[in-house]
């Protein structure tokens, strides 16, 4: 069934409490625009995906996604539409390799020498350009809403992936147990990572053998309609093609 409006309005209410706590700026959205919201969201994530366990794990944070909404809302300070924004306004979409400096496509990562942490979000990818090991800046132009991890890799290798947010590195998470038992490959997040303007992302795999790995972050992108109609190709998107999307920066 469609989520309903007042299912919305408790999301939006939720949402605007923990934006308070984690110290958030925001704006709530209007009716209509929840109503768009609520629209998109089944539309991209929940009528089109075969996998169960993929749209539980969206349904579960759909809360937090409202609330990267709502922070975009007040960021890039533009009103939501949807997948496919009218001009002057902004929208939600996948979360695009591009848009964290991987290359064109998650399948772009390298393949992970195996017995060490390898630097996999990072200022030193090949599209980047930067230091490697450094960690990459997100942008005036975008607002991610991070829920959970997969492999696009037949036969996950990884172990554990490690965040560092803003200099602070966080607790591991150990993924290689949930995506050999889950029929898609997807380790959930306990707790969504919102990436937003000025937010530095380091991510690093560790995995025991020495092949590709293929990660890719599930959730929510925001990004202004100007940004989604002018940079249909990734190359610049990214800090060493210049700075003028400012969706990804090298530090």
């Amino acid at each position: 069934m469609p989520i309903s409006l007042e299912q919305l309005k408790t999301d939006m209410t939720n949402a605007a409490e923990t934006a308070d706590a984690l110290g958030l700026e925001y704006e709530r959205l209007t009716d209509a625009e929840l109503e768009k919201f609520g629209m998109s969201f089944e539309r991209q994530f929940v009528l089109n995906e075969k996998y169960r366990e993929v749209v539980d794990i969206l349904n579960r944070h759909r809360a937090e996604i409202l609330m990267g909404c709502m922070v975009a809302t007040k960021q890039f300070s533009k009103r939501f539409d949807g997948e496919r924004p009218e001009a002057g306004k902004f929208g939600m979409v996948d979360p695009r390799a591009g848009f964290f400096g991987i290359g064109d496509d998650w399948e772009d990562n390298p393949s992970v020498t195996g017995g060490a942490l390898a630097n996999w979000i990072h200022s030193g990818t090949t599209r980047m350009g930067g230091t490697s090991g450094n960690a990459a800046k997100i942008g005036k132009n975008a607002v991610h809403v991070i829920v959970a991890i997969g492999d696009y890799e037949l036969d996950p290798k990884m172990e554990a992936i490690q965040f560092t947010i803003d200099g602070k590195p966080k607790p591991v998470t150990i993924v290689k147990r949930a995506m050999h038992e889950s029929d898609y490959g997807v380790k959930e997040l306990d707790v969504a990572f919102i990436f937003k303007y000025g937010t530095t992302v380091l991510a690093k795999i560790f995995q025991k053998t020495t092949g590709t790995s293929y990660p890719y972050l599930i959730g929510a992108s925001f990004v202004p309609e100007n940004i989604l109609r002018e940079y249909a190709d990734p190359v610049n998107l990214s800090a060493s093609a210049g700075v003028t999307a400012d969706v990804i920066l090298t530090t």
